[in-house]
Order: structure tokens, then C-alpha cells, then sequence
């Protein structure tokens, strides 16, 4: 494969751009604060082909992008009908309100009542359960998620760079100092887990991650759309 700057007689395939928003909500228990994150996904085309000699084809190069633009820690003994008016009141805010945002909770901890309450509250979620093992399931629209997987998932794109933290982001410092915390754990039967150390909080890192596999793995008919 090579990179060419013109496509003659092969097979185009090209990139799609995407600029879509998602808003994910990490949701606490009495001591676990919950935490918002708002991120922006683009996909930007290039004026370069990658050639494949064997198919005739000519991929698009693209350039991609996870920009979190907003983070958020909800005070500890917030009620969940104004943590939901909170998540309201975000979306109603510029630029969101004319974005049409995808939404995603975690409802792990909180079980699904809550997440109902979303519902009756006319916003309609994604949700996510946190589980062990190492596959993903769907359940309607709503999906079972290794932790392993949207820590890994974090990873990857934070090494590639595609992850950005906006460092104007409210809680921008207090997502380093989590992500610091964050220990990565292999059992004795070679079993990897991730967990916060004793005494230290996980929300802002849950919150990015379950957003960030909304983006990436969300349900297939937005994989779909987003397909490029």
C-alpha cells in the first residue's frame, strides 16, 4: 500500500465527514459523585488515497477526533430528578441544543429505575451496564460493556492521540489526577482488570469512557450511519 494524491481507473472508497455530539452520564450512589462529559466526534477527509494493489481500491485517508469539550462532577447528595434536570438544562444550552446530542448513562450502580426516570423525563438514553467478562451485548438499547473493554478502548485512543481533553473542561485536572489512579490489575489466572485505588473516585474516567464507546461501539444502526 502506498499513500497517492490522485485515484485514476481504481475503486474509490471515500471518507464520509462526521461531526456528531454525544453526552454520557456517569451516575453515582450516595458516595460515588456522578459525572457528565460532552464530546464532539469528527471525521475530516483528506486529499489522499491509500492504494490497495491486490482489490484496486483507493481508501480516503481521514483524520479522526474524540474532543472532550466538558466535564463535569455532580455535588454528592444531588437528588436524581435535578441531577436529570441538570443533564436537561446542558442539553438546552448552546451549542447542544441544536446539535441533537446522542445520550448514554451507566445505570450499573443504580439499577434500571433510574434509567427510567430519564425516560419519563422525555430524554430517552443509551444504556450502559459495567460488567466482567470480555464481551459486549446488546439488550435492545441498551448494552452490557466489560469494563475492560471501555478502558481499553479509552486507552487506545488516548495513545493515538485521537482523544483530546479540552483543557478548558471543567474538571480537566481532576480527570488526570483519576486517570492517574486508575491501576490496571492482572490476576493470577491472567484476568485484567481496572479499578480506582482505595479511597479515589472513577466517575470522570467512567463518564469519558462510556461516551467514547457510545462514539465507537454504540448500537449498530448509529455505527451505521456512521460508517465511512
Amino acid at each position: 500500500m502506498d499513500v497517492i494524491t490522485r485515484v485514476a481507473d481504481w475503486h474509490r472508497i471515500d471518507t464520509r465527514l462526521v461531526d456528531r455530539w454525544y453526552v454520557g452520564v456517569d451516575l453515582g450512589q450516595s458516595t460515588d459523585p456522578t459525572a457528565i462529559c460532552v464530546m464532539n466526534h469528527r471525521v475530516t477527509p483528506l486529499d489522499r488515497w491509500v492504494r490497495n494493489e491486490e482489490t484496486r481500491t483507493a481508501r480516503q485517508v481521514r483524520v479522526e477526533h474524540f474532543d472532550v469539550r466538558h466535564l463535569e462532577r455532580l455535588p454528592l447528595g444531588m437528588s436524581y430528578p435535578q441531577q436529570i434536570q441538570r443533564v436537561v438544562d446542558l442539553l438546552a444550552r448552546p451549542p447542544l441544543n441544536m446539535l441533537k446530542p446522542k445520550l448514554v448513562i451507566d445505570e450499573t450502580g443504580v439499577g434500571r429505575p433510574v434509567g427510567d426516570m430519564f425516560d419519563a423525563a422525555g430524554l430517552a438514553p443509551h444504556r450502559i451496564t459495567i460488567t466482567a467478562g470480555l464481551e459486549a451485548t446488546n439488550h435492545g438499547m441498551s448494552q452490557h460493556v466489560p469494563k475492560v473493554l471501555l478502558i481499553s478502548n479509552l486507552e487506545a485512543r488516548s495513545h493515538s492521540g485521537e482523544l483530546r481533553i479540552a483543557a478548558a473542561a471543567n474538571d480537566a485536572a481532576a480527570l488526570k489526577d483519576e486517570l492517574k489512579d486508575f491501576k490496571r490489575k492482572i490476576s493470577e489466572a491472567g484476568r485484567t482488570t481496572y479499578a480506582a485505588r482505595v479511597g479515589a473516585h472513577d466517575d470522570l474516567v467512567l463518564s469519558v469512557a462510556i461516551t467514547l464507546w457510545m462514539a465507537t461501539q454504540g448500537p449498530r444502526v448509529w455505527i451505521e450511519e456512521l460508517r465511512i
